[in-house]
């Protein structure tokens, strides 16, 4: 590089003596020094600022009178500012981002190095946390494509993912981490800026990715009668039990009870459920019913006094 530095000063130092003998003015002197810049290299990518300045020695005996000369040279500088490079994350879902609740899809994080020359190597361990409702899968099979020894750390049932330090991303290239993950509810998935730290720093944008889940619930009732047989005119109670087995809540659950003819109501009373009430019938309703909750009814009723045989 010394030596294409010495012939283009070579070359302009015969230039700017053309032009003084030929009488042109430092107009061709700045045109040879426009030529310096563009011939100079660039200082290093990872600097900040990039200062490139030419010098021209003028000959023995000539004396010039141009800007920026003195001392018997000439010197003109240009001053660029470098963007740092920087790495960046990337967040989706394959082969969907959108499931049933209780069904899995692959979360890939994406790392990318945007410096074409050097590697970037995690300083400490890369952590995603998920949102309310998202989780690892009961098999999350965690995976990565990074290299120097790159691992994925992902617990089933666990908020959270990790990948380890030392981690390294490809000069100009990609690599990445994967996990089966499961949800309840639909989730915004987000990757703060600053979160991946390597040594050619950290990532400056927000990155988020939405899971989708479509709830599924899975309500059961039962109702058991205190007594298998009464008499006309005894009192005797009712038990309803409704169970959501998931895994999403119910949502706007109605659970109504018509009393056969030869039953009257006398009381009622409920957990996890409003009551509506009439002397032949029940009703209980909830805006939520949580995976794996019961809510339950009692009636206490009473067999009329001129009823007979099976009541149903």
């Amino acid at each position: 590089m010394e030596i294409c530095k010495k012939k283009v000063f070579d070359l302009l130092q015969r230039l700017l003596w053309g032009f003084i003998h030929s009488g042109t003015r430092p107009g061709g002197l700045l045109a040879a020094l426009c030529l310096a810049l563009v011939l100079l290299p660039a200082a290093s990518f990872a600097q900040s600022q990039v200062t490139n300045t030419a010098t021209i020695s003028i000959p023995a005996g000539v004396t010039n009178t141009g800007a920026g000369c003195g001392s018997g040279t000439c010197t003109a500088a240009d001053v660029d500012t470098v963007t740092p490079s920087r790495p960046t994350v990337g967040k989706s879902y394959t082969p969907t981002a959108t499931i049933n609740a209780g069904a899995t899809t692959l979360l890939v994080i994406t790392f990318t190095n945007t410096h074409a020359l050097t590697s970037a190597t995690f300083n400490s361990a890369f952590v995603d946390a998920y949102p309310t409702g998202m989780f690892n899968a009961a098999s999350p099979l965690p995976a990565t494509t990074c290299a120097n020894g790159s691992s994925v750390t992902a617990i089933a049932g666990a908020n959270s993912m990790a990948v380890s330090t030392s981690t390294v991303i490809p000069p100009g290239g990609s690599c990445s981490a994967s996990v089966v993950v499961s949800g309840t509810l639909t989730a915004v998935n987000t990757i703060p800026a600053g979160s991946l730290s390597t040594t050619l720093g950290t990532n400056t944008s927000v990155v988020t990715a939405t899971l989708t889940v479509n709830p599924q619930a899975d309500l059961q009732i039962t109702k058991t009668a205190s007594v298998s047989s009464v008499n006309a005119g005894d009192t005797f109670t009712y038990t309803i039990v409704v169970f959501n087995a998931g895994p999403s809540a119910a949502q706007n659950v109605t659970v109504t009870d018509a009393l056969p003819a030869g039953i009257s109501l006398v009381s009622a009373a409920a957990t996890g459920l409003t009551l509506a009430t009439s002397t032949s019938a029940v009703t209980g309703t909830t805006a939520s019913l949580a995976a794996n909750t019961t809510a339950t009814i009692t009636l206490t009723v009473q067999a009329a006094t001129t009823a007979s045989g099976a009541i149903a």
